[in-house]
């Protein structure tokens, strides 16, 4: 209930601040908190500094070597039509359920195993190429906007709660929350003309889907060596603009916590907390996750008075919101386009929502299957691989990416004979 009252005032306070730049307040706003930001980096040179290194440090060994191979591979792929070729196989499968084209298949798959802002990138780039319309891009970005796996077990339940049990609790919970929010968002502008796939009609095919690919005019005329350059020059870009995101947000948490400006925040809601019974530890937490889900997740892991079923729904709640440092990422990447940050944003309070809910009734389901659910993991920095080298991480990016992708085309070959048996033996059955 907390977390939900704080989202949404940050939902409106964001919405207001990015959706008006023409208004005089708004300007004077941004203007304030400038000259304030200035201001605090000459009060607190020595901290600011310090901050920045953490956010470079943080950028360059872990979402560097994590996020960059790709960013390669899905601007390799897309430029190549290999996404068309997937979404060509998967369309009726992914306009069932989520009222998008098929494209989005693999936008999803490349959020789930690589993490934030893969899912917004590509959908932008989508978008870009006239993939996407408008409200279909609003669509995928509701339900392909999600954490990585190795940051949700390995750096937060691992690394910060020393529990993997918690972490298989908060993988569950988001991404059946990002499913949820998915099959919420498909009637978002939903129209009578909106394409509608008979199960009656003959599913094109593999061969058909390859053919288009095969013929695709597309890129064709390009050498694979200015494909791979281009691919590598935008990605090189984006990773750069999340990073310097990284280390602005590292700095302003950190100015946020030296001005009590976080403490005056939770200080607010204090009845709140009070009536709720939360100390005042975890309402610093809950605060902070609001702004950057990293930190919000570390002060909540210090707190020793707080049950699993918290840890769970708070943890699950702050990385499905993902952060404004995210979201503000989110929203440079799609400036070029006609996508809503607004309507994003309003996803990532819905995802949130879900993804609590879900671990409200997981956690109890969990403990009925685990009688260790609270013994701590033993080695748990060796367990994570906090200790591998920087060049280690991007082979093994490049590994999760590859069998990733290798993976998604099997199945969507898998999936469309199996729709093609299913008309075969139901021909006369229509989706309603």
């Amino acid at each position: 209930m907390t977390i939900i009252l704080l989202l949404i005032c940050t939902v409106l306070f964001f919405k207001y601040i990015f959706s008006s730049y023409s208004s005089f307040i708004s300007r004077l706003l941004l203007i304030l908190f400038t000259i304030f930001f200035v201001i605090c980096l000459i009060a607190y040179p020595k901290e600011a500094v310090q901050a920045a290194k953490n956010g470079v440090d943080m950028w360059f060994n872990i979402v560097l070597p994590s996020l960059l191979p790709f960013f390669i591979g899905a601007e390799l792929l897309i430029r190549l039509g290999v996404v068309r070729f997937i979404g060509a196989i998967l369309q009726p499968l992914i306009r069932s359920v989520f009222n998008v084209p098929g494209e989005g298949s693999f936008v999803f798959a490349m959020s789930l195993t690589s993490g934030y802002p893969v899912g917004v990138k590509l959908v932008s780039k989508l978008r870009k190429d006239g993939v996407f319309t408008r409200e279909e891009g609003q669509r995928v970005m509701s339900f392909s906007s999600t954490s990585g796996p190795l940051f949700m077990i390995g750096a937060v339940a691992i690394g910060m709660f020393q529990n993997m049990h918690l972490g298989t609790i908060i993988a569950f919970s988001h991404y059946l929350g990002a499913i949820a929010t998915g099959i919420i968002f498909r009637f978002y502008k939903r129209k009578p003309t909106d394409k509608v796939y008979p199960v009656h009609k003959k599913h094109p095919g593999v061969l058909s889907a390859l053919k288009d690919l095969l013929d695709s005019k597309s890129y064709s005329k390009q050498p694979f060596g200015k494909v791979l350059g281009e691919s590598v020059k935008e990605s090189i870009e984006t990773i750069l603009l999340v990073g310097g995101f990284i280390i602005l947000f590292s700095v302003i948490i950190k100015i946020l916590i030296l001005s009590k400006i976080i403490f005056f925040l939770s200080s607010l809601l204090l009845p709140l907390w009070k009536w709720l019974g939360l100390n005042q530890e975890i309402q610093n937490g809950i605060v902070s996750g609001i702004f950057e889900i990293t930190v919000g997740c570390k002060l909540i892991s210090e707190v020793q008075s707080i049950s699993f079923i918290q840890q769970s729904i708070i943890a699950t709640m702050i990385i499905s919101w993902s952060g404004l440092s995210i979201i503000a990422q989110a929203a440079s990447m799609i400036q070029d386009t006609d996508l809503n940050i607004s309507v994003y944003i309003g996803s990532k309070l819905l995802h949130s929502i879900f993804a609590g809910i879900f671990a409200l009734f997981l956690v109890p389901v969990y403990k009925l299957a685990s009688s260790n659910i609270v013994t701590p993991v033993v080695n748990s920095t060796q367990s994570y691989g906090l200790a591998e080298t920087w060049f280690t991480k991007v082979f093994f990016s490049v590994q999760m990416f590859t069998v990733i992708s290798i993976t998604l085309l099997v199945a969507s070959i898998v999936l469309s004979s199996i729709f093609n048996k299913f008309i075969c033996i139901f021909p006369s059955k229509n989706r309603a």
